[in-house]
């Protein structure tokens, strides 16, 4: 569906892109229609597939054109009482869930045109570069030798793109597939739309994350450090993961310390780093399996660990878990590669270790720790 890496490549005028805005909500319209004869259906479903065509193939001037008419339409025809602009309480909740959706998509889609257009340029640098070599075989060794670092750096930067934002996206969808429906409590309705604004402000901090990435293989990677109940963040870590285990019909349950602990941690990163081990624990995990976050104090640190009734992993695989693209050099694409590494690198940063504990056909147990606040200083 999105194949081109150029979006824009056959939609050069304005006519064209606007005009497939218009095509786009004519077809999510008719679509609704054809659909609700046979049964209720979700008033924004074929919207918000509409908002992501236009935002792709136009930009973000059809995108808002096209999200903009939606809410017309869906309001003017599916909405009560018909035929008139006004809307109740939970209708009202309805369209600022579809809003931040929208928005979301449009600034998700511009991020990855941009840094496809990056990769581009940094194709073209790398043919300039091979040309350039050809010119004698001392010169020739150099440049390719550099050529493959930048290869190396453009899969490498992309790769933390696609992983990182995955989780997010992914949180923003179920979260929208819940608010479309019809019989949702208000206040779960403004409860699923708190954790979709907190997922897409977490997109944002991800994009801006793909310098530190660079920064962290370097040794240079910054903390923002801050006094953090864990508390806090196992209470954020459930009202995020809590939709998606429910959707893979997977038990997820927090089991925090029995007294008050304060971390010193940066919290955005401690966020990343049990979102990452956590996203793997519930995606791997089979339905009617379990994920148990639990942390208990041990000296002057604290233990958190994820446990999981997934498949396991192989003795031979544990050393390897935590190496950075380690999966890209095995084709292995269960998801236990990229993010165990950013999240290795966000731990030592912090002073702290991660390990493995892993039984085939029982599960598996992350764990690693992190430093109390009265202990920063002397760590």
């Amino acid at each position: 569906m999105f194949g081109s890496h150029q979006p824009s490549r056959n939609l050069r005028s304005p006519a064209a892109r606007y005009g497939l805005t218009l095509a786009a909500t004519a077809v999510a319209l008719a679509a609704t229609y054809a659909l609700r004869r046979d049964g209720p259906t979700p008033s924004f479903l074929f919207f918000v597939p509409a908002v992501a065509l236009a935002a792709w193939y136009g930009g973000p001037g059809p995108a808002a054109l096209t999200t903009l008419l939606s809410l017309l339409l869906i309001d003017l025809n599916f909405l009560a009482p018909g035929g008139s602009i006004t809307v109740n309480r939970v209708e009202g909740l309805e369209i600022i869930a579809f809003i931040v959706v929208a928005v979301t998509i449009t600034v998700t889609m511009h991020a990855l045109q941009r840094a496809l257009a990056v990769a581009e340029v940094h194709a073209a640098e790398l043919k300039v570069l091979n040309d350039e070599v050809a010119r004698s075989y001392d010169a020739e060794r150099e440049k390719r030798h550099d050529a493959e670092i930048l290869a190396d750096a453009r899969e490498d930067v992309l790769g933390v793109v696609a992983h990182d934002l995955r989780n997010p996206l992914n949180l923003i969808i179920t979260t929208n597939d819940l608010l479309l429906e019809n019989k949702l409590a208000p206040d779960r309705r403004r409860e699923l739309l708190d954790v979709a604004m907190r997922a897409g402000r977490q997109m944002n901090r991800l994009i801006g994350d793909l310098l530190d990435t660079v920064r962290l293989q370097a040794g240079k990677f910054s903390l923002d450090l801050e006094d953090v109940a864990i508390a806090d963040i196992f209470r954020q870590t459930t009202e995020s993961f809590q939709p998606v285990a429910e959707k893979r019909g997977v038990r997820f349950a927090t089991i925090p310390p029995s007294d008050d602990i304060v971390l010193r941690v940066d919290p955005l990163r401690v966020s990343q780093l049990v979102g990452n081990i956590a996203g793997n624990a519930i995606k791997f995990t089979p339905a009617n399996g379990s994920v148990t976050l639990k942390a208990s104090r041990d000296g002057e640190r604290v233990v958190v660990q994820v446990t999981d009734t997934g498949p396991g992993i192989a003795a031979d695989d544990i050393p390897h878990l935590f190496d950075d693209f380690w999966q890209a050099r095995r084709n292995d694409h269960r998801g236990v590669g990229l993010g165990l590494a950013i999240a290795k690198g966000i731990v030592e940063a912090h002073g702290g270790r991660i390990w493995c504990e892993s039984t085939l056909g029982v599960g598996s147990t992350f764990s690693f720790t992190l430093p109390i606040a009265s202990t920063v200083g002397s760590a």
